[in-house]
């Protein structure tokens, strides 16, 4: 175990010692002040005029879900294995970015991705390392990094490392995700940079799901390692690299500094601010199979019946210029009228090969190259205070995508004072898309599978109202028709459906609290209308419940809790490692079925711990925990971690 993380792991921890040793002095002779405050921002940071600055979290609860898909939604479809491909449960928001999209994005949870990318704010160097450690020795290991180098100009990093093997044969997970940011802003803020480098590497042993559920639900075998699977050498390979860089330059001349009289006395006018937004971007795909004829696992065999080696790789260069006036004024209140205008370009290579044809790589059929230039444009208008609405449309010209366009419309009122006391926020949300399915559907070519297609531009049409009242609750509903929607079918190829079916979403997320007991909760109801190739449980929901007790005057925070998560059954999509998708199945239903976890959560001054019983009830309920049929959810098991901050 050790050799997949033992040297990345020493050796950040070595550099942060050294940076910390070499720069506490001149630290503590800068600061006059000794703040904690963390903060972040993304790369829309100009947006608004302002940085939109986020504080970090500290707070403990939530702390023990450290596995990444949990942060981003509690309902998903998994092979049972933290790391592992996944699908969400909930279809909503059907909208994908605009332009060329590859179309597999099952591992995008595991991965660092510009939007998610954090860029912090910060008086003194911080850090933060964290530790946790779960069933079948799986270790996760993060740390971060941000420091202020001179003036403006910090430097930052997030480095993160995974291994874990799985209970089953054929299960493993090894992950390596890196992010270095820099970001420099002049003293008036009228000139700003960000950047950062992005580092990706994912192992995943595939085993095709057990070869027998009837032996894991009768229970008639305890030992997990020896179950029969389906695949015996598969592996998928994700590698991604990338830079990104977007610089903004606010025309309109600032005042030397809040004593400029002149300055101030004279009127001026607002020339908006330019910004320019570089990305570079190369991911490879691959799948192996060292075996793939004697397991019976496919059913063609195209090349090679002795090795399987599928290589795709997505190579983008990304070009963007805009012009927006910024969203505040002066007075840092919202301008009446907010515009944007964007025109991006992007180049487009996708290379898809196998072992055997290394020397056929220049053949045209092998490697695609797309152009394509995007127009878009966005306006918001906040005639007062509790009145916003927004609108962006944008359209594709080009390669492929050529015709794709996008219209988002939002209107929210706030009932009373925005900044105060008042009645909540009810919002009415409109979208409209035409686009191309992802390339993958159209054209792909592997040892096991391969397809030459044309389809259709998917259309949606939906609507949606909620309400939100505070910090208290948020319910909404979503109505959406679709049309030709795609999708791989029981003959794991790509199919569409060209008829228009209804898509309705109902959501309920909300806390109640009783003195110091609250119930966290998020409930969704789902339903498809006039067609059945597109498969989701009903309704979907997740429980959580603890008590927070401080201690030693508030210098301690105790949090035990419960929770719960369940959906309805439902004809679950089975999951075809080669393709790393998944696909219609007809024979077996996943759900009904509750997983209940304890845990306890414990905050010390800047340290945070978490003991956590995952699955408790797996021995009592019954052996039909799938979420994806033939890959069963984990045992119960015992997991802990650890978190420390450091500002010095």
């Amino acid at each position: 175990m050790l050799k997949y993380i033992h040297r990345p792991v020493l050796s950040i921890l070595l550099l942060l010692i050294a940076i910390h040793s070499s720069g506490a002095v001149a630290d503590s002779a800068k600061l006059r002040k000794d703040s904690t405050k963390v903060s972040y921002f993304f790369n829309d940071f100009e947006k608004f005029g302002t940085l939109n600055l986020h504080s970090l979290d500290t707070a403990i609860t939530g702390y023990q879900n450290y596995d990444p898909l949990l942060k981003q939604s509690p309902f998903h479809a998994t092979q049972g294995n933290i790391g592992q491909a996944s699908r969400n449960l909930i279809l909503y928001p059907f909208l994908t970015n605009v332009g060329f999209d590859y179309g597999i994005h099952s591992f995008d949870p595991y991965l660092f991705q510009n939007d998610s990318v954090k860029y912090y704010k910060v008086l003194k160097t911080f850090t933060e390392l964290r530790y946790e450690q779960g069933p079948q020795k799986e270790i996760f290991f993060d740390a971060v990094f941000s420091r202020n180098i001179y003036r403006s100009l910090n430097l930052g990093f997030d480095f993160r490392v995974m291994n874990a093997p799985g209970a089953y044969l054929r299960q493993r997970s090894n992950l390596i995700n890196f992010a270095g940011t820099l970001q420099y802003f002049t003293k008036n803020k009228r000139y700003g940079v960000i950047a950062n480098f992005l580092f990706n590497r994912l192992v995943i042993s595939e085993n095709g799901g057990i070869q027998y559920d009837s032996i894991f639900e009768q229970n008639l075998e305890t030992n997990r390692q020896i179950f029969t699977t389906k695949l015996d050498q598969a592996e998928n390979r994700v590698r991604e690299n990338g830079f990104f860089m977007k610089h903004y330059l606010d025309l309109s001349r600032h005042p030397k500094n809040s004593k400029d009289s002149a300055f101030q006395s004279q009127k001026h006018f607002e020339l908006g601010k330019l910004v320019y937004t570089f990305q570079y971007d190369r991911q490879v795909l691959n799948y192996i199979d060292n075996d793939p004829k004697s397991t019976g696992f496919y059913q063609n065999f195209f090349r090679d019946s002795i090795m399987t080696y599928d290589s795709t790789t997505i190579t983008r260069i990304v070009n963007e210029l805009s012009w927006s006036n910024p969203s505040y004024r002066p007075d840092k209140k919202f301008r009446l009228l907010q515009i944007e205008a964007h025109i991006k370009q992007q180049y487009v290579e996708v290379t898809n090969i196998s072992r055997q044809e290394y020397a056929e790589i220049k053949d045209s059929t092998v490697r695609k190259f797309f152009i394509q230039y995007i127009p878009s444009a966005a306006i918001s208008f906040h005639p007062y205070s509790s009145l916003f609405l927004t609108a962006h449309g944008d359209y594709v010209f080009g390669d492929y995508n050529g015709g794709d366009m996008s219209l988002r419309v939002n209107l929210s009122q706030t009932l009373g004072n925005p900044e105060g006391k008042n009645g909540g926020t009810i919002s009415l949300k409109g979208d409209y898309a035409l686009q191309k399915p992802g390339w993958f559907y159209e054209q792909y070519s592997g040892n096991n599978f391969r397809w030459d297609t044309t389809l259709q531009k998917q259309s949606l049409i939906s609507a949606c109202f909620e309400y939100a009242l505070r910090n208290i609750f948020t319910a909404g509903v979503n109505i959406s028709r679709i049309n030709h929607f795609v999708y791989l079918d029981s003959t794991i190829h790509p199919s569409q459906y060209n008829k228009e079916f209804g898509y309705i979403y109902s959501y309920l997320n909300g806390n109640l609290d009783i003195g110091r007991i609250r119930f966290a909760g998020q409930f969704a109801y789902q339903t498809i209308q006039g067609a059945s190739i597109l498969r989701l449980p009903a309704f979907l929901g997740n429980l959580t419940v603890y008590y927070t007790q401080p201690l030693f005057h508030r210098g301690a925070i105790l949090q035990p809790g419960l929770n719960f998560n369940y959906n309805t059954s439902y004809y679950g999509d089975n999951y075809m490692p080669a393709l790393r998708s998944y696909y219609l199945q007809h024979n077996k239903e996943v759900g009904y079925y509750i997983y209940m976890n304890v845990f306890i959560n414990i905050k010390i001054q800047r340290a945070r711990f978490f003991v956590e019983y995952s699955h408790f009830n797996a021995a009592f309920m019954g052996r039909t925990y799938y979420t994806v049929p033939s890959y069963p959810m984990q045992d119960a098991a015992f997991r802990f971690g650890i978190s420390w901050r450091f500002h010095d």
